[in-house]
This record gives C-alpha cells, structure tokens and sequence, in this order.
C-alpha cells in the first residue's frame, strides 16, 4: 500500500505489533525529516502575525503556522493509513500527529511491557522435551526474536544460557558444565 510519504508498510499496527510497526513508520519519517512532529519537538508556530496595512497593524494568518498544519496533517494521515480499524478507533480523537503518536504509546506500551514478561517466563520455562535439538534451538530463537520485536533484546550469552542451563535436562550437564568452563563468550549462531 503507499503511503503519503510514498512508502509501501507491509504491517499495519494491531495491538501486538508495536515495535514492529516503528520499525516500519520511523524511518519513513526521520527519512522525511517530520521526527519533530511526533516527539512535539517542531512546535506551531502562532496562528497570527501583526501585518501592517497602510498605517495599521492588524492580525493576519502567518504562512508558517499554516505550512506547519500541512506537514502536521500529512505525518498524521501518514500514520493512519497504517493502522488497523480497531487501533484507529482507539485514537479517532488525535488531532496533530504528536497526540496520536503519544495515545499510541500510551495504549500500548503496557501490552508490549507485558508481552515481554510473558516471553521471558517461556524463554525460562520451556524445556526440550521430546523436540529434537534442533527444534528446540528454533523455538528458543523464536522467543528470543519476540523479546527484540518487543524492545526488549536479549544478547546470544544471554539466549545461551537459556537454553543451557535453564531448559536441558540432566543428561546434558556433561555438556552445560564443558561450556560453562570456556572462557570465550558463546554466541548464537546458525549455520545455513
């Protein structure tokens, strides 16, 4: 779909996609130079000026609160098309993009805080079971990679250790007690 800045978003934003969906709109906007209409950085200027008119000074519409209601309005109906219905109901009464932006993080700031707990309590409770290694290691991925979609990335040791030392059971601690010993940080990695 194309946007007012002219850039297609693949995701639309739901209630569970908040990072992802900055990930998709910031760069848009930042590319666009408007950053400053969201955080309320580019504040508007007064809607009149004093305009002289002969030997009067009368108020005049100034040009540049005008041209900030523009590029205000664009950011705005920029960030609405790539919503779903149901989050832009939620914010229908934002009138300038910083109010929608700050409705938008104050909605859903607190799902993604608890999308994070909920993706770490699996990170430190799923274990491997019946899955082959290599199985388990995706799943694993997997909620290390919701974590990062969450703003909440976890480092490779950290995933290691999860999947180390939290998740294998008591057959593997010949091998936790091998990579505990070395030195050298461990990563993840996959190999193609």
């Amino acid at each position: 779909m194309a946007t007012p800045l002219g850039l297609p978003i693949s995701e639309k934003l739901t209630k569970n996609n908040l990072q992802l969906w900055k990930l998709q709109v910031l760069p848009a906007i930042r590319g666009a130079q408007l950053e400053g209409y969201l955080d309320g950085s580019v504040a508007p200027p007064a809607k009149e000026v004093d305009v002289k008119v002969g030997d009067k000074t009368v108020k005049g519409v100034n040009p540049e609160y005008s041209r900030w209601v523009a590029l205000d309005q664009q950011v705005l109906s920029y960030l609405r098309t790539t919503m779903t219905r149901d989050v832009m109901l939620q914010v229908s009464t934002a009138k300038t993009s910083a109010e929608l932006w700050a409705a938008v993080e104050e909605i859903f700031s607190s799902q993604t805080r608890a999308r994070s707990i909920n993706t770490r309590i699996a990170l430190a409770t799923l274990k491997k079971g019946n899955l082959s290694a290599t199985d388990y290691v995706g799943k694993m991925k997997t909620l290390a990679d919701e974590m990062a979609a969450a703003g909440k990335p976890i480092s490779d040791e950290e995933l290691v250790g999860y999947i180390l030392i939290i998740s294998l059971d008591a057959e593997y601690n010949p091998l936790v007690s091998a990579v505990l010993t070395k030195v050298e940080p461990i990563g993840y990695s996959v190999n193609s």
